[in-house]
């Protein structure tokens, strides 16, 4: 077919790694059988010129999350602290993990990383992603024949 033209080379091993995140995610409903969760609850949602991510994030100062973005790829990192003055001995039920995590998420197109913002507003993050401009859905007018 000519004329069409790819914007992208295909890359192999970015396709892996989506399917991986996505049989990781089809995995899901496995997790009210754990114990504990390691790291924050989080939703991507598609807003049309730009992906919005949140994340719950109870009992974390904004100073302790940090993100960063390599292509597709976001990775937020953050530490929930244990409160001071309160031993590990004392617990006799503890089911808040406490400690470093990690959460990375393969982003389905590319976004403009400069333009990347974060919010933090009562234990929720938001990190609103603009799509790259490659990656936003153009119109394209019909024009009749003839």
């Amino acid at each position: 077919m000519s004329g069409l033209h790819w914007h992208r080379r295909w890359d192999p091993f970015r396709d892996l790694q989506r399917e991986v995140g996505r049989l990781f995610e089809s995995l899901e409903p496995l997790q009210p059988w754990r114990v504990e969760r390691l790291f924050p609850a989080l939703n991507l949602c598609d807003a049309g010129d730009r992906y919005i991510l949140t994340a719950q994030l109870p009992g974390i100062a904004p100073g302790d999350v940090d993100l960063s973005i390599t292509g597709e790829t976001l990775t937020v990192r953050g530490e929930r602290k244990r409160p001071e003055g309160v031993a590990d001995e004392t617990y006799r039920r503890q089911e808040r993990y406490f400690g470093r995590w990690t959460r990375t998420v393969t982003l389905p197109d590319r976004v403009e990383s400069g333009q990347v913002s974060a919010s933090f507003a009562q234990g929720m993050l938001t990190v609103t992603l603009p799509k790259a401009e490659s990656a936003r859905p153009r119109q394209i007018a019909v024009a009749a024949a003839g």
